[in-house]
C-alpha cells in the first residue's frame, strides 16, 4: 500500500469540500480563505504539504473499520484547522501580518472545523476532553519554545505545536470503542511530528537563524560547539560549518532513525503511519550520507589533483636535469 497515492482521489473530493466550505465565507474573506488553502494543497506543484494532517484519518481507516464518511470528515476537518492553527502562527512569527485581515478569516475556519467533528462526537465525548488537552499542548509548547530549548530539554514538546494533528487518531480509536489505545496512539503520533518538525528545521535553519525563530538544528549546533553557553550566538558560517565540515548532521539522522526505532516497536502500529516516517527519516539520513560522500569526493579529488601536480613538476625536474646533463 502506497501512504499517499492511494488516496489521490479521496484527497481531491476532501479538497474540493474546503474549497467549497471557504467560498461560503463573506468577501473578502472568501478570497483570502482559498488564497491562503492554496498555499497547502496537497495538489499545487509549490505548496507546502502537510501529509500527516491530509492522511493520517485514511491511514487509520482501514485499521479501524472506519467508514468512507467518516475518514472525509475527519480529513476535511483537518485541513480546516490546519489553516486556523497556521494562521495563529503567522500572527506570532511576522510582525507584518494583519490580526485584522488573518483573526476574522481563522474564526471561521475554526467554526467549519467544528461543524465537520460534532456529528461525529456528542458533547458529552471524551474526544472533546482530548480536545482541550491539545489546545493546551499547543498554546504551552508554542509560548515557551524560544527559551525552553526541546530539543535537548523534552522532545515531546516539539510535536507539542502540532499536537491538535493527534485528534483524528483519537477520534479514530473512540469511534473503534478503543479508548485504552489512546496514550499509545499518542505516543506514535508524537514520534513522527517530531521527526517531521526536524527535517522541517533542517529545511529552514538559514531563515530561522535570521529571524531568532527556535529551531532543533541551530540548537543541536549551539549545543556541539558551545557546551557551556547554550545562549551563544551562530553565524550561518558556523552553521555551515557544523553541517559540511564536521558532519554534525550525521548526530540529528541519527536521532531521527532513534524515533523510527521507537515508533515501530511501540503497540500503536498503522502502517500509513510508519511508512510515512521511514520516509522523513531516511531523508534526514540520505541527506546526511550525501553531504559525506561529496567530502569524500573532494578529499579525493584533491589528493589527485596534488599527485598529479607532483608528478608533474617532479617530471619536469627530471626533465631539466637530463637536460643539462
Amino acid at each position: 500500500m502506497d501512504w499517499l497515492n492511494d488516496y489521490e482521489q479521496e484527497l481531491r473530493a476532501v479538497f474540493q469540500e474546503c474549497k467549497a466550505i471557504i467560498s461560503g465565507f463573506p468577501e473578502p474573506l472568501d478570497s483570502r480563505g482559498l488564497t491562503y488553502l492554496e498555499q497547502f494543497d496537497v495538489f499545487e506543484a509549490r505548496s507546502k504539504k502537510n501529509y500527516i494532517c491530509y492522511l493520517l484519518p485514511f491511514w487509520l481507516r482501514s485499521e479501524y473499520g472506519l467508514d468512507a464518511g467518516q475518514t472525509h470528515s475527519m480529513s476535511s476537518g483537518n485541513v480546516l484547522l490546519m489553516l486556523y492553527f497556521f494562521l495563529q502562527d503567522d500572527l506570532m512569527d511576522n510582525r507584518s501580518s494583519s490580526a485584522a485581515e488573518l483573526l476574522p478569516l481563522a474564526n471561521l475556519l475554526y467554526a467549519e472545523f467544528l461543524e465537520l467533528y460534532r456529528p461525529l462526537f456528542p458533547a458529552e465525548s471524551s474526544f472533546w476532553t482530548h480536545f482541550k488537552r491539545y489546545l493546551f499542548e499547543w498554546a504551552d509548547s508554542v509560548s515557551g519554545e524560544k527559551d525552553g530549548d526541546y530539543y535537548f530539554n523534552d522532545r515531546s514538546r516539539i510535536a507539542g505545536k502540532a499536537a491538535p494533528l493527534k485528534l483524528s487518531a483519537i477520534a479514530a480509536l473512540l469511534l473503534a470503542g478503543l479508548e485504552s489505545s489512546i496514550a499509545a496512539a499518542e505516543e506514535a503520533v508524537q514520534e513522527v511530528l517530531i521527526t517531521l518538525q526536524m527535517l522541517d528545521d533542517y529545511e529552514d535553519w538559514e531563515e530561522d537563524l535570521a529571524d531568532g525563530s527556535y529551531n532543533c538544528l541551530l540548537s543541536l549546533v549551539r549545543h556541539r560547539l558551545h557546551p557551556q553557553d547554550d545562549k551563544a550566538v551562530l553565524s550561518p558560517d558556523k552553521v555551515r560549518a557544523f553541517i559540511y565540515t564536521y558532519g554534525g548532521l550525521r548526530e540529528y539522522a541519527a536521532a531521527a532513525a532513534a524515533n523510527h526505532e521507537r515508533l515501530i516497536s511501540g503497540v500503536f502500529r498503522i502502517n500509513g503511519l510508519t511508512a510515512f516516517h521511514q520516509m522523513l527519516a531516511d531523508n534526514l539520513r540520505q541527506i546526511a550520507a550525501a553531504i559525506e560522500a561529496e567530502k569524500l569526493l573532494l578529499k579525493e579529488g584533491g589528493l589527485q589533483y596534488w599527485l598529479s601536480r607532483h608528478m608533474k613538476e617532479e617530471l619536469s625536474s627530471n626533465n631539466s636535469d637530463n637536460n643539462q646533463k
